[in-house]
């Protein structure tokens, strides 16, 4: 769980020493104190790096609590989980999927001693640190609840606080350079930084618009960029397909369906993934793409617990007209494009429109699994909690995730297309 002690006084930006050739971006609009629910400490085997496994293992924890008496706690990781980590050990998930750390929902490493004796991971969470050629950019995990309800203060105001995260962080991870050295607008067009940067500022400036929906601000992001495509070839986007529209007349296409069945079984899994399955597979979707091709591909459905259910029944669900509902969408996206969290080197070197229609289709996936856990229940309309629950479990597997380089090229081939975004979106409506 993240320390309780983020509400320090507005200071300037940057931690001494880290000089004005790395500054740290701050979110607007974006806040976060930990609320105490212990959520955030289950599903997943928490890292350590050795100097973690050393100084946690060192403690006799049976002696001090009657629930971690005989219990086998750690393990080492393998050499796959170890590649390109500063992580050695993991602390072991007890049987109900939580750290056996977890007592009365609180850190127990934290409560017997200090928030720096935690694992160096819980030290940092939820903040993330992304390093860009226009330095680093700062966001906070979905994981945490507390970041999907925007509990406490800005952190526009824990500046001070920020900075001596960012300096842990620097030093947790010396050599961690992401390369944007090719950044592209789309495969094989490349785009210097400087551009992406005013790129960024429009489609900002289109997701902040909100006397639109939502699926309509987005929908005109990825118009934007289709433009900036086609200007660059030297023609425009046809008048005809300026004015946007979302509904019924957008059907799916059976390779559509393809498509999303594979990132639904990914981003919403029945079970834990291994590591063969967690990734996106190129050969299988390749496959299934044939298939529909020859009209025999299975259409899309959403599950909830033990039930199954097609999209026509799942779009029948309500999502309630709840400002603070849809700003736990709006949020997500907004720091997933603030932190440059959604192409590039910031998620699987995919180019800025297939990044940016990948972004979009995680969107449009989360709104159905909301609506089908509703379902699940019985019920015709979305409660909190199936938006908090769903998302918490797309950031994760956002990052677990990686692309190799079929499918990134898969996706980057599957994923142009603006009529396709349009589709997507009217799923959600």
């Amino acid at each position: 769980m993240a320390d309780r002690e983020p509400n320090l006084p507005d200071t300037n930006l940057s931690e001494p020493g880290l000089g004005e050739s790395q500054p740290l971006h701050i979110p607007e609009g974006i806040n976060y104190e930990c609320t105490g629910c212990g959520r955030c400490c289950s599903g997943w085997a928490v890292p350590m790096t050795a100097a973690d496994y050393e100084r946690i293992s060192a403690v006799d924890w049976g002696s001090l609590h009657k629930k971690l008496n005989g219990a086998d706690l750690f393990r080492e990781l393998k050499d796959h989980e170890k590649e390109g980590s500063p992580y050695t050990h993991a602390i072991k998930p007890d049987e109900e999927g939580l750290c056996p750390f977890l007592v009365n929902n609180l850190c127990f490493i934290h409560s017997s001693f200090e928030s720096k004796t935690k694992p160096s991971i819980c030290q940092l969470f939820p903040y993330n640190f992304n390093e860009t050629p226009s330095g680093f950019y700062s966001t906070v995990s979905f994981v945490s609840v507390g970041a999907v309800l925007n509990a406490g203060k800005p952190l526009t105001e824990q500046r001070d606080y920020l900075n001596q995260k960012f300096a842990e962080f620097k030093k947790m991870y010396p050599d961690h350079h992401p390369n944007w050295s090719k950044v592209e607008l789309c495969k094989e067009v490349p785009l210097t930084w400087e551009r992406y940067l005013e790129i960024e500022a429009e489609l900002l400036r289109i997701l902040q618009n909100d006397s639109e929906s939502l699926e309509m601000r987005l929908a005109h992001m990825s118009l934007f960029v289709v433009g900036e495509y086609l200007k660059g070839r030297g023609s425009n986007i046809p008048e005809a397909q300026l004015k946007i529209e979302l509904g019924p007349k957008h059907q799916l296409k059976p390779i559509e369906h393809v498509l999303l069945k594979e990132l639904y079984r990914l981003y919403f899994p029945e079970k834990t993934l291994n590591r063969a399955e967690s990734n996106f597979s190129a050969s299988k979707f390749m496959q299934s793409s044939m298939a529909a091709k020859m009209g025999i591909a299975p259409q899309l459905k959403l599950r909830a617990g033990d039930k199954s259910f097609n999209l026509a029944d799942v779009k029948a669900v309500t999502l309630p007209d709840v400002p603070e509902l849809k700003d736990i969408f709006y949020r997500f996206i907004y720091q997933r494009i603030f932190g440059k969290l959604y192409f590039g080197a910031g998620f699987g070197q995919l180019s800025l429109m297939v990044g940016l229609h990948h972004l979009i289709t995680a969107y449009s996936l989360w709104v159905l699994q909301c609506k089908a856990a509703a379902l699940g229940r019985g019920v015709f309309i979305v409660a909190p909690e199936d938006i908090v629950n769903t998302g918490r479990m797309l950031e994760k597997r956002l990052g677990d995730m990686t692309f190799d380089g079929y499918a990134a090229g898969a996706l980057e081939m599957e994923l142009q297309s603006h009529g396709r975004v349009l589709r997507f979106l009217s799923m959600c409506l």
